[in-house]
């Protein structure tokens, strides 16, 4: 039995071209962001996510922006005595002794490229992620000028270079990339965020990564019909049964 799939394949996109009006420049640092971020152990990373900030206090002008350049996410470890509320309304879970235990919840690490003072002065997202991070060539800005609570990462172009760990070593909970000539002059401190707001970005990756899913899958048993061993194909002039579940 032949069987005929028609699958409307998407143009591969190509890593690092910049989208319209962006200069080669942000581009390039975005990827570099998505190095970083992925040495922070992020499980996670995308470029230009909408971020929620229902309910969110704007505290400097700045803070201006509700799409973020990059976004990882990853776990954070706690100890369990800082467990979320709804941890507290389990059915049928207790711990006997909480306080040996640490947990993982899911956070967000964002990342805003500025190339230029002006750039800067625009404004970026400052306070939808659970750590908020600038990335900029060396120099663009003092740390004294970024808003509180925002960290600040350095790019030198003169010192930069990546290379991969040997795969042998890579785990989980290694860094998967040796970088050299980023540096983070200010350390960005950790907000906490409602939990909806860290799900609402894990759905919108997910929903990207869910077209390929979606395609893979088909075409992975589309593939395999024609073989007799998973799928009934009736003789030459013998009609196919339909049966109704």
């Amino acid at each position: 039995m032949r069987v005929q799939a028609r699958v409307r394949v998407k143009p591969k996109e190509t890593v690092g071209v910049p989208a319209a009006g962006e200069s080669p420049r942000h581009a390039f640092l975005k990827e570099v962001g998505k190095l970083w971020l992925y040495n922070q152990l992020c499980h996670s990373v995308e470029t230009e996510v909408a971020l929620n900030h229902l309910g969110l206090l704007r505290y400097c002008e700045l803070d201006n922006k509700k799409v973020v350049d990059v976004v990882g996410v990853g776990l954070k470890y706690f100890d369990y005595r800082r467990r979320k509320i709804q941890d507290e309304e389990c059915v049928g879970f207790k711990l006997e002794k909480p306080g040996q235990y640490v947990i993982g919840y899911n956070v967000l690490r964002g990342i805003e490229v500025k190339v230029s003072r002006g750039d800067f002065r625009n404004g970026f997202a400052c306070t939808g992620c659970n750590y908020n991070y600038l990335l900029t060539p060396m120099r663009l800005v003092s740390p004294g000028v970024v808003p509180r609570g925002v960290g600040l990462i350095e790019y030198n172009r003169y010192k930069f270079s990546c290379e991969p760990v040997d795969q042998d070593d890579v785990n989980p909970g290694r860094r998967p990339f040796k970088l050299r000539g980023l540096r983070v002059v200010k350390p960005a401190t950790y907000r906490n965020l409602p939990q909806f707001h860290i799900d609402h970005v894990i759905n919108e990756v997910s929903l990207r990564r869910r077209a390929n899913g979606l395609q893979s899958t088909y075409l992975s048993v589309v593939e395999s019909l024609g073989d007799p061993e998973l799928r009934y194909s009736p003789p030459e002039g013998e009609e196919e049964q339909v049966y109704l579940s």
